[in-house]
Formats: structure tokens, C-alpha cells, sequence
């Protein structure tokens, strides 16, 4: 039960170090990391078919996410001590889900046609929330950060 409840941490507090990294490393001293990501936002589509290259440098993060958990894994199993293992597991199912969510279903940088259909109220929600980060509206839309956390505004249609 400890090994679940560590996996579940793990991915729960990764939201919140997503949000702080794209607040204040990717929106600020690694700006020139992060910029690409959003070349076209002053177009009037949703974030969607943006990317007309296949990698960016944005997509540095992902390697800079996963050297933790990579590191965790392999300490963990080396030593056999499976806590950090668990841990290592909840950074990366946070990174699966980032990347599904984030570069598949909004941005469709993969096509992965069954994914991109899904429409339930979460992923709607997420997706607007995305869409005000990209596209604000007003000061308060751009500070939506993070991916799965974000203000319950978003779930009104």
C-alpha cells in the first residue's frame, strides 16, 4: 500500500513542480529554451497543428524531467532500496501523462487519432486551460502554468 501511495505523491507533486519550472524556469531564465513552444500564439487557432517542426528545443524539459527519475530508478534497483523506485515511477507516469495530454492531445504533434478525440470534461477543461495559457485574454488567464491543476473557470462551457 506505501508503494502506491509513493507513486501517487510522487505524480501529484510533480504538478506542482511543472508549474513552478514553467512559471518561473521556462517563462523565465530558460526562456530561450521555452520560446519556440510559443512561436504562434498570436494565431487564432487553438494550440493545435502549431508545431510545424518535429522537435523544438522545449523539448529539452522533457530530458531535464527525466534525469531524476531516470537516476531514482536506477539507484533504487542498484541498491535495492524500491521507495525511490516508487518514486522514480510517479515522476515518470507524470511524464507520460504530460506528454499524451500536452503534446498529443493539444498540440497533436503525434497523430494518434483516438487520443485526440477524447473529448470528456476533463480534457475539454484542460484543453481550454491550455488554450487561455497560449491565447490569454486577460493577465490572470496567462498564469495557468501547470497541466492538471488549474482554476475550476475552465470547466464551464
Amino acid at each position: 500500500m506505501i508503494n502506491i501511495a509513493l507513486i501517487i505523491s510522487a505524480f501529484s507533486f510533480m504538478e506542482f513542480v511543472a508549474w513552478f519550472n514553467h512559471k518561473y524556469v521556462m517563462h523565465g531564465f530558460l526562456w530561450k529554451w521555452h520560446v519556440d513552444h510559443h512561436r504562434k500564439d498570436r494565431q487564432k487557432a487553438l494550440p493545435e497543428k502549431t508545431e510545424d517542426k518535429k522537435l523544438e528545443k522545449n523539448d529539452l524539459f522533457f530530458l531535464v524531467y527525466a534525469v531524476p527519475a531516470i537516476v531514482l530508478l536506477i539507484i533504487g534497483f542498484t541498491i535495492s532500496y524500491y521507495p525511490i523506485v516508487y518514486i522514480g515511477i510517479g515522476i515518470t507516469l507524470y511524464g507520460l501523462t504530460y506528454f499524451i495530454i500536452h503534446d498529443v492531445i493539444i498540440h497533436k504533434r503525434l497523430n494518434i487519432p483516438f487520443l485526440q478525440k477524447l473529448r470528456n470534461p476533463l480534457i475539454k477543461a484542460i484543453i481550454k486551460a491550455h488554450t487561455a495559457h497560449h491565447w490569454p485574454k486577460s493577465k490572470n488567464d496567462f498564469n495557468n502554468f501547470g497541466l492538471l491543476i488549474f482554476p475550476k473557470q475552465f470547466f464551464k462551457d
